[in-house]
């Protein structure tokens, strides 16, 4: 009986205002429901990690995002915060102590007397050309030179050395000049630049306050841990909000116009069939005829129900959806593979962090420049802003399409098992409303007697 009352997971409406703890928490008693219908094999963990298939993969996650939700600032900033951790933990330790690890609700400790005792003495010494390059950003403009340059100039690598000393200094101000060696700092302040500063090509929607925590502590220190306040508020966000609605969303296996002409379609079978049981009641013909009338209001009714919640029962049956919008290339009829190869080989995860590009500011893309190569891949740290994908291409050929065309376009397979046993318990769940309503409905038109009108 639980099929008879199967629902998606619910729709959860993004509140107003900046994100902030009080907003999570709401989404998370939101979400509490949703989270039992949705199946482990796509929990956010799995999609985020690139062990889902298409229409369920980080690939078509961030599209949602992008082209639906329109927060994919969110998600962005999560890829780049979980490779950046990755990236900083992999430095050498005494690296690693340049930049200290901030404490919930605290600064971190500056270059003074604090952050003494968390570089070793012989660490400090032990900085050899192959680590101070490390923590450089492949010869940025931030660093004083390349690691080529480095080996050529053994005094330079001995002023370093000095830097690092001084972070063990008596002095309690912040040595601004030590600072500037800490690992990443060119990284951080395009990051800075692109998702924090107001007014920034991804600005994520936070409050002032959090705002200016996180410049206040990224003055201080480039450990993962100065985002942390954002981060866990970005992606409770994720997993309560945007994930459970992107499931919803990916479950309707048609566009709007098909589902809208499926229902018309169900409609009309249903009053057809209808008019026609009531003239066979009416009529001198054998009252058997009537059961004729059965498949042909189970069709409807069974569509009803099915395209009430976004799902064509043909495509399911035919383990196919309709291309999304975006996923067509200028004749609409072919798929934009990148990302959704529908060959043999085995699949690989749709996420590579690209190295972040040396461009000397992230926040001023002239607006009338608007190359197809900036939204061919939304997973990248860096580009314009996610809100201007009304310049892509696809946008204007779909919006200019007549209605009618949109209805047969591009059918793609659907590769994720687990969202074919969501669809499933819809179909079914149609499967037996319908059994339950037109069986019985024709059994009483069949009990009826002739009324021998005509």
């Amino acid at each position: 009986m639980s099929v008879l009352f199967y629902k998606r997971p619910d729709y959860i409406e993004k509140l107003d205002g900046p994100l902030d703890s009080s907003s999570c928490q709401k989404y998370s008693e939101r979400a509490a429901c949703s989270r039992a219908l949705i199946p482990e094999s796509l929990s956010f963990d799995n999609v985020i990690n690139g062990k889902t298939l298409p229409p369920m993969s980080l690939k078509d996650f961030m599209d949602y995002l992008v082209y639906i939700a329109y927060d994919a600032e969110n998600l962005q900033f999560y890829l780049w915060h979980q490779e950046y951790t990755k990236k900083f933990e992999a430095l050498p330790e005494a690296v690693k102590c340049l930049s200290p690890e901030c404490e919930a609700g605290a600064l971190p400790p500056s270059f003074g007397r604090a952050a003494a005792g968390r570089i070793p003495q012989r660490a400090a010494f032990s900085l050899d050309i192959k680590a101070m390059g490390t923590f450089y950003n492949d010869a940025s403009s931030d660093s004083p030179t390349s690691s080529t340059s480095l080996a050529q100039s053994p005094h330079i690598l001995t002023k370093e050395q000095e830097l690092v000393m001084s972070c063990m200094s008596t002095k309690d101000e912040p040595d601004w000049e030590a600072f500037s060696i800490q690992p990443f700092r060119n990284d951080v302040r395009k990051i800075m630049a692109c998702y924090i500063e107001p007014g920034s090509d991804r600005e994520l929607n936070l409050s002032h306050r959090d705002r200016q925590n996180i410049k206040q502590q990224i003055q201080h220190t480039t450990h993962p841990s100065a985002f942390g306040p954002i981060i866990e508020v970005i992606s409770a966000t994720l997993r309560n909000q945007s994930h459970p609605n992107f499931i919803r969303w990916s479950m309707c296996n048609g566009n709007r116009p098909r589902v809208i002409a499926l229902r018309g379609i169900a409609i009309s079978v249903i009053s057809i069939t209808t008019v026609l049981g009531v003239i066979l009641a009416v009529s001198h013909v054998s009252r058997w005829y009537r059961i004729l009338c059965l498949p042909f209001l189970w069709f409807g009714i069974a569509n009803i129900v099915a395209s009430y919640k976004g799902l064509c029962i043909l495509l399911y049956r035919r383990n196919t959806r309709e291309s999304r919008p975006w996923e067509l290339d200028g004749s609409d009829t072919t798929l934009l593979e990148a990302g959704r190869a529908q060959s043999s080989l085995p699949q690989t995860p749709p996420y590579i962090h690209t190295p972040m590009p040396s461009v000397p500011s992230v926040n001023t893309y002239d607006t009338d420049f608007c190359p197809s190569s900036f939204f061919d891949d939304h997973l990248s740290t860096f580009g314009p802003s996610n809100k201007r994908f009304h310049e892509e291409q696809w946008y204007t050929r779909w919006t200019n399409r007549p209605w009618w065309r949109k209805l047969k376009i591009k059918k793609l397979k659907v590769q994720e098992e687990g969202l074919r046993l969501m669809q499933a318990k819809i179909v079914k769940q149609a499967d037996w409303w319908a059994t339950i309503v037109a069986v019985p409905l024709i059994v009483a038109l069949v009990a009826l007697p002739k009324g021998n009108f005509f």
